[in-house]
């Protein structure tokens, strides 16, 4: 979406709330996406914001890179390091792409790291997510972290957390997703993404059949791979979250502490306990209320939607769910309802803030064009809700929300006024 900078809005002060500098991040830079190193990188020098100190680990692939990091800031934060860890997007609130041990930044630190990126800024311009990639890397390095661990926004190649040069990089899953910006070519896609690997230093590849592509390219860079993706079923790690496919993440978080141990030790025991322990909202969170019980997973792509219907099929057979379910109109909303059709016993078409979000017109027509099951559209959370449950408590007692981390976001803030408490 292009947009006019004729007037440019005044810059907030270092005083003014977070939510005020994030708001005016979304009007500076003429596009919301602008891929590409040379002006964030040249920002990042200009600051002294890189080389840093500390080993960093960069994570990319369509699927499972939040769930990766994840793990990896569970696994050092278990071994006593100081963990700086970068996600997108957040679910409820922004600073929850900025952790330190686990903890959210604080606001004052975040903003201060906002303006000290603005203060250095000039001439060049930079997009939402350049910014705050910037100041994320000010809040680890001003509070001295052990490790920092950054995920990719978009791709891998030309997105801004690939001006770091990694210690250890990581691609977890190579599939079909925003191909407005990496196109539906999938050996283009896994080089894309494999761009975030050093020559000399280990990438780790999650995907189990991955395009011969990737090979091919990390040889001609130097790129020492390690494909944890071929390891059968029963040599994947344990970890307390559901599904084949975190196990394979698990197993990218392992291969990482492998790789860097000897700057990071890391005892095994204690590895162990941090994955098997471990719980990440909207990656098959659970939750109940009444006789209901919630599942919540983003499943924004076809890819995770498939994964969450196996893992679904293993934990509840071939019961269904009442399925609240939206989606950004730039994902493949047809590929998503098809994969999730087995577990739907009714749709819950849910209309969805901002101007990436299809209209709730459009959304249950498009959703009708792949299903066979029912459906109901409602213009609020809370409606979706109290219709979803009301009829699981008659039914088969599942609700599932899933499509889009925005969809995630809306219920949350439902079910935490209800008071539906998470299970364990």
């Amino acid at each position: 979406m292009i947009r006019t900078l004729s007037h440019p809005p005044e810059v907030p002060g270092t005083a003014a709330p977070l939510d005020d500098w994030l708001t005016w991040l979304e009007t500076i830079h003429p596009v919301a996406i602008d891929m590409g190193l040379e002006r964030v990188s040249q920002v990042a020098d200009r600051l002294q914001l890189r080389p840093i100190s500390c080993p960093l680990v960069l994570v990319g692939g369509t699927n499972g890179k939040g769930s990766t990091v994840a793990m990896l800031s569970a696994i050092y934060r278990a071994a006593g390091f100081r963990v700086g860890a970068y996600t997108s997007p957040h679910i409820n609130e922004f600073r929850e792409r900025i952790r330190i041990d686990g903890e959210m930044a604080g606001e004052r630190d975040v903003v201060d790291a906002l303006a000290f990126v603005e203060a250095g800024r000039a001439p060049e311009t930079l997009t939402y997510f350049e910014y705050t990639t910037l100041a994320a890397m000010r809040v680890f390095t001003q509070a001295q972290c052990d490790v920092c661990l950054l995920e990719v926004g978009l791709g891998g190649r030309l997105d801004a957390t690939n001006l770091w040069d990694a210690d250890c990089s990581v691609v977890t899953s190579i599939a079909l997703d925003h191909e407005d910006y990496l196109g539906s070519d999938i050996s283009v896609i896994a080089t894309e993404k494999a761009a975030i690997g050093r020559s000399g230093r280990t990438l780790v590849v999650g995907e189990p059949d991955p395009p011969a592509s990737l090979s091919a390219f990390a040889a001609a860079k130097g790129i020492q791979l390690e494909q944890v993706g071929r390891l059968s079923v029963d040599a994947l790690p344990l970890t307390n979250l559901q599904g084949e496919h975190q196990r394979r993440n698990a197993a990218c978080a392992v291969k990482v502490v492998d790789t860097l141990q000897a700057r990071l030790p890391v005892a095994a025991e204690t590895l162990r306990a941090a994955l098997l322990t471990i719980g990440i909202p909207a990656r098959f969170e659970q939750r109940e209320h009444d006789g209901v019980t919630v599942i919540m997973d983003v499943a924004h792509n076809p890819a995770g939607a498939e994964a969450l219907c196996r893992t679904w099929q293993q934990v509840f057979a071939d019961r269904r769910a009442e399925v609240i379910f939206a989606a950004l109109a730039d994902k493949d909303i047809e590929g998503i309802v098809t994969a999730l059709e087995p577990l739907v016993a009714h749709w819950h078409c849910l209309q969805l803030d901002g101007g990436r979000a299809m209209s709730l017109q459009q959304l249950a027509k498009t959703v009708q064009g792949v299903s066979e099951q029912a459906l109901s559209h409602h213009d609020k959370a809370a409606e979706a809700w109290q219709a979803a449950s009301a009829a699981a408590r008659k039914g088969g007692g599942l609700v599932l929300v899933a499509g889009s981390f925005h969809t995630i976001a809306s219920l949350h803030e439902v079910l935490n006024r209800a008071g539906v408490s998470s299970h364990e």
